[in-house]
């Protein structure tokens, strides 16, 4: 019966320190909790300092446009004209291409695309014109083409 008496106390020992859990596994997950409480602080001082970056930017963003607009809305009084560079975009040689068939010097098809028949039209133009006959449309010669551009046109900002 000695046998018997000591096996209830050892097994009531062991079940007690499996239920407890070892004092070393409660230390390391309390270790691991602090750690991990650590890295969400970081984190989010982190987002905090971003968003306070993006904030600005968008202040800055605002007061940019705000002057913008300000600086679009009253347009400075002067007594001389700036005049724009002809852009080569696709709507613009389409205008070329308009005001050259209007002045009879195109008869291809109007496509935006600057091709052989557009360049010969353009020199034929500036040569007949007075102008250097590069097959360029610079200031001059959209200043001498303008007025063949049709009512549609942007022909009277582009000088």
């Amino acid at each position: 019966m000695d046998k018997k008496n000591l096996i209830y106390p050892v097994l009531v020992c062991f079940v007690v320190v499996a239920l407890s859990g070892c004092g070393t596994a409660q230390k390391k997950r309390q270790d691991e909790i602090t750690g991990i409480k650590t890295k969400v602080e970081t984190l989010e001082s982190r987002v905090e300092g971003v968003e306070m970056k993006q904030a600005e930017a968008d202040r800055i963003a605002a007061e940019r446009s705000q002057m913008s607009e300000e600086f679009r809305a009253e347009p400075a009084s002067t007594n001389f004209e700036v005049k724009q560079r002809f852009d080569k975009s696709k709507t613009n040689i389409k205008e070329v291409q308009s005001a050259l068939k209007n002045a009879g010097y195109y008869e291809g098809k109007i496509d935006g695309i600057k091709g052989k028949g557009t360049k010969k039209a353009i020199k034929a133009f500036q040569k007949a014109n007075g102008l250097n006959a590069d097959g360029i449309v610079g200031n001059k010669t959209w200043e001498a083409l303008g007025k063949y551009a049709g009512s549609g046109s942007s022909g009277d900002t582009v000088k």
